[in-house]
């Protein structure tokens, strides 16, 4: 089928139509002028200096709770009530998660060897306040941390400091 010139424009007046109408679209529900991915970016982006494909935010100090993330997720379970049943999902192979107390966000606990147990540094620490230093990582929406340190946490220590 062969088309005639005019007929050839009419299609891709229309084609540059629609791309306009669905980028005029994402700018809108974006909540400003739809950006340009090929902008350049100042030296000192850390985008420029190579961040990791990883995802990693960087060190930082959680104080929380550890917590078995999926009854946390499916009954609100958490505390020492809850440490009897999260102790026996954890070494059933549940990993095990800090719930932040601050902004109620959960960081899954994260090896730093592939194999490698992440709970066995928070065990001990079931269902209690804590003090947690690590590498958190982001990804599809998850957060997870590499654990350096952890201690017991009270508010009346932490105020005493």
């Amino acid at each position: 089928m062969r088309l005639s010139r005019a007929a050839l424009v009419v299609a891709a007046v229309l084609t540059m139509a629609a791309v306009v109408a669905l980028a005029q679209e994402k700018a809108a529900t974006t909540g400003g002028a739809a950006k340009s991915t090929t902008a350049a970016k100042p030296a000192s982006s850390s985008a420029t200096k190579g961040a990791p494909s990883s995802g990693k935010l960087g060190v930082r100090t959680i104080t929380g709770e550890v917590i078995d993330p999926s009854c946390w997720v499916i009954n609100g379970a958490k505390g020492e009530a809850h440490k009897e049943c999260m102790v026996a999902c954890a070494k059933s192979g549940q990993t095990l998660a800090i719930l932040e107390k601050k902004t109620n966000k959960v960081y899954i606990l994260a090896a730093e060897r592939p194999g490698e147990d992440p709970n066995k540094s928070v065990l001990d620490y079931a269902g209690q306040p804590v003090l947690v230093k690590g590498k958190v990582y982001t990804r599809g929406g998850i957060m997870a941390i590499q654990i350096a340190s952890i201690e017991p946490y009270s508010a009346a220590k932490a105020a005493a400091h």
